[in-house]
């Protein structure tokens, strides 16, 4: 019995050993094999994301002159409205100044 139980013992180890190896050898030839791809798929991926990030900065330009444009836009009806008030003020003083004259 000790001789069948060493026996089994000694090709569980085996087939063990053997079963490691071969999954060894079949890890690198599939890691060999996948290896180019991976290396296309990570530059692809760089590639990307570089591209991504200059989007994100053209965007933030885009932005940023949007909003320069749109202050610009403000500043520029802010002016108008202050030509179109002293223009206002002016007729209104032009209109006071002749009603005095006229009234006395």
């Amino acid at each position: 019995m000790k001789k069948l139980f060493t026996l089994f013992a000694v090709v569980a180890l085996t087939s063990s050993l053997v079963a490691t190896a071969a999954e060894s050898r079949l890890e690198n030839y599939v890691n060999k094999k996948l290896s180019p791809i991976t290396e296309k798929e990570k530059a692809f991926n760089e590639k990307v994301e570089a591209q991504q990030k200059a989007n994100e900065a053209k965007q933030a330009e885009y932005k940023k002159q949007q909003e320069e444009r749109q202050a610009a836009l403000e500043q520029r009806k802010k002016e108008a409205q202050a030509r179109r008030q002293a223009t206002k003020d002016a007729v209104q003083a032009e209109k006071d100044y002749w009603n005095s004259i006229l009234k006395k």
